[in-house]
């Protein structure tokens, strides 16, 4: 199954800060599934997450991506980019 999450193939080639790992365990918090995630890793207070089933990896985001992330995000797609449009060509068409 493919990824939902489109930035991924960029925030894959951001870098090492990016791929922290912490082990833990599911456990109930009243009647649902919840996980603890150590401060390190945490989201600013109030930041609206959205949470995507991929296959058996449940993956976690921010609901809108942080204005922090814009300048790793053009860093990462420097190599994708030709220095500007190509330039349109007209083509004479007899209407």
């Amino acid at each position: 199954m493919a990824s939902l999450n489109v930035w991924e193939p960029i925030m894959n080639r951001i870098g090492p800060e990016r791929h922290q790992k912490f082990i833990t365990r599911q456990f109930m918090a009243g009647n649902s599934p919840a996980v603890r995630i150590p401060i390190s890793m945490a989201f600013p207070d109030k930041t609206e997450l959205m949470i995507i089933r991929d296959g058996d990896r449940i993956i976690v985001e921010p609901k809108e991506k942080m204005l922090g992330d814009v300048p790793r995000i053009f860093q990462a797609l420097g190599k994708y980019f030709v220095g500007g449009r190509p330039e349109f060509e007209e083509i004479e068409r007899n209407w």
